[in-house]
């Protein structure tokens, strides 16, 4: 899609602010956009939200699969990768899950539940 940009400075210039959602564990996060981030939110606005938060697009989906909740990376003695979740609860924002995701479960010598409610 071709975005008239001088339009689009225009209406910026104007006062008109540029909005759009991207799908969060908890329905939906809200995004201000400036008049380059247009074309590329249009485009995949999944991907726009990832990179602005310095992510890839995968981290991005697996966040949203996770409903937010970061999982173990340690791995099983099996050396498969153990299926636990980080405590401290569910739908964290994504720059907080992206910080926990891979760290470790209580079992693996992360927080327990009690802990975690304290940080």
């Amino acid at each position: 899609m071709n975005l008239d940009q001088k339009t689009i400075e225009a209406m910026k210039a104007a006062g008109i602010s540029f909005v759009g959602s991207v799908p969060a564990p908890w329905g939906g996060i809200t995004e201000t956009l400036e008049p380059e981030d247009l074309a590329p939110f249009i485009q995949d606005r999944k991907e726009w939200f990832a990179s602005r938060n310095g992510a890839f697009k995968q981290q991005y989906l697996d966040w949203i699969a996770t409903s937010g909740e970061p999982r173990c990376g340690a791995k099983t003695s099996k050396g498969t990768l153990c299926k636990n979740t980080i405590s401290g609860g569910i739908q964290r924002p994504f720059e907080v899950w992206l910080q926990e995701d891979g760290g470790f479960c209580h079992v693996h010598g992360g927080a327990t539940s009690k802990e975690a409610r304290k940080r």
